[in-house]
């Protein structure tokens, strides 16, 4: 079994977060991660705030285990200050925050006595958020999917556990397996957070296309670039930018960045994003390099045991190198 400060202050089973990967990540995920002994994470983004009520509550419905809801902060996000707002008066057991400044929502989230884990992208923000006292400080490297920042992870990840202190530090960003579980707990880690094995899940609330491109991917295509944003009408902060796989829409827009931006503009608010989402061969599909790690949709908690089960057997061998 693994014990780790996470499991320890969180009161999970094992060292695994699935990451709060927008709406679809929704309540049934979220509560099948947490009773297999995970911490299962509810989206948010852009979700009408009595949507995220109802996931909320629906998720307490499925299991009485701690689970998280995830909560972005940037200026311009869609509903931010309402979420925020529905999120304090619920009171789950865990928020997790990530992008612009967190460190205001992290006191209100600590004042209404929700433990908070905060994702950071660069090693600015793990200090500032570090000095603010998270609960857990969650270091998010350039391979993951969805929105990310553009270090490394593993030096990103061995450089904030030199100042973290006593402030457990989870490692995300192209880890999908037991093996990537294990070198970071190696390293320190107090724990993972997977995001694109989970999009990958039964329980996952997306199409079952997106998910078999994850599980047919070598890792090798997908794409991090301004241009998966230009489709959105608001702006994410400039020290993130997106990951997703290479498809129809990529192919036909990268590196002519001046004539999306006029395509998007002519069209009303999500306009040009709803055509996206009328063709699978263009709708922008989010996953992170870790897709060559995944080969199969899984139910959530079978992912749970394999990574955790992978992961101690990785552990065993390690300790062999040892010579006393």
């Amino acid at each position: 079994m693994l014990v780790t400060r996470l499991t320890r202050s969180f009161g999970i089973d094992h060292p695994i977060i699935q990451a709060g990967m927008g709406a679809e990540a929704g309540p049934e995920l979220a509560a099948a991660v947490s009773t297999a002994g995970g911490l299962g994470t509810i989206g948010t983004i852009a979700t009408p705030p009595d949507q995220v009520r109802m996931a909320i509550r629906r998720c307490r419905d499925l299991t009485a285990l701690p689970f998280a809801v995830n909560l972005v902060t940037f200026e311009g996000a869609p509903f931010r200050d309402e979420i925020i707002d529905v999120v304090l008066r619920e009171k789950p057991s865990v928020v997790t925050l990530s992008f612009g400044d967190p460190v205001p929502t992290l006191r209100l989230c600590r004042e209404a006595g929700i433990r908070t884990l905060v994702q950071v992208q660069d090693f600015v923000g793990a200090r500032a958020v570090l000095t603010a006292g998270p609960d857990a400080l969650i270091v998010q490297g350039h391979e993951a999917g969805g929105h990310t920042g553009r270090r490394g992870t593993l030096s990103f990840l061995a450089q904030t556990l030199a100042i973290a202190g006593d402030t457990p530090v989870v490692a995300a960003g192209g880890i999908a397996d037991g093996r990537g579980l294990a070198a970071v707990l190696a390293m320190g880690a107090a724990g993972a957070l997977l995001g694109t094995r989970f999009k990958a899940s039964v329980e996952y609330g997306c199409a079952d296309i997106f998910k078999d491109v994850i599980a047919a991917s070598d890792g090798d295509n997908t794409l991090a670039a301004p241009l998966l944003d230009a489709p959105f009408p608001f702006e994410w902060p400039a020290n993130v930018v997106g990951r997703a796989f290479r498809n129809a829409f990529t192919a036909e827009w990268e590196g002519h960045d001046g004539e999306l931006k006029a395509a998007v503009e002519a069209l009303p608010p999500f306009g040009f994003l709803q055509r996206l989402w009328d063709d699978p061969e263009k709708s922008i599909n989010w996953a992170g390099e870790s897709s060559g790690l995944v080969g199969s949709v899984l139910p959530a908690a079978e992912i749970v045991r394999s990574v955790v089960g992978e992961a101690e057997d990785m552990l065993r061998r390690v300790a062999s190198v040892l010579v006393n």
